[in-house]
């Protein structure tokens, strides 16, 4: 075992990338909410998180290789030429913002307390 569990850094890591691209997804959903035929699009991740909590509560111990298969992809979404709803994808917006803020705060104190014990709580 390593003194820096790579792990958490790695799925805080994954979980920002996830964020960033559902970013990316709802600006291209909302910049073409008046093409025809326009197909939304989204990103699957957090699906992909049940395989993992079901493993973690059976007693296994994510690695980084494990996690290499949750990486964030974008999708198509919906019916084909379906409307895109704006008030819906502003929404998402706020909702991704509001989970990506939270993730670089878990991610600024998961660093912080490793720091601490760099410095043996020494400032």
């Amino acid at each position: 075992m390593s003194l820096i569990d790579q792990t958490t850094v790695g799925l805080l890591s994954m979980a920002l990338d996830a964020t960033a691209l559902r970013q990316r997804a709802i600006a291209q959903n909302i910049a073409n909410a008046n093409t025809p035929g326009y197909q939304r699009i989204g990103v699957s991740f957090e699906s992909h998180l049940g395989a993992l909590q079901g493993a973690l509560k059976h007693g296994a111990t994510p690695s980084l290789a494990s996690l290499r298969d949750l990486r964030p992809v974008l999708e198509t979404v919906g019916a084909p030429g379906a409307p895109v709803a704006l008030d819906m994808e502003v929404a998402a917006l706020s909702d991704n913002t509001l989970q990506q803020q939270a993730l670089l705060k878990l991610l600024n104190k998961h660093m912080a307390l490793l720091s601490t014990a760099v410095n043996e709580g020494k400032r």
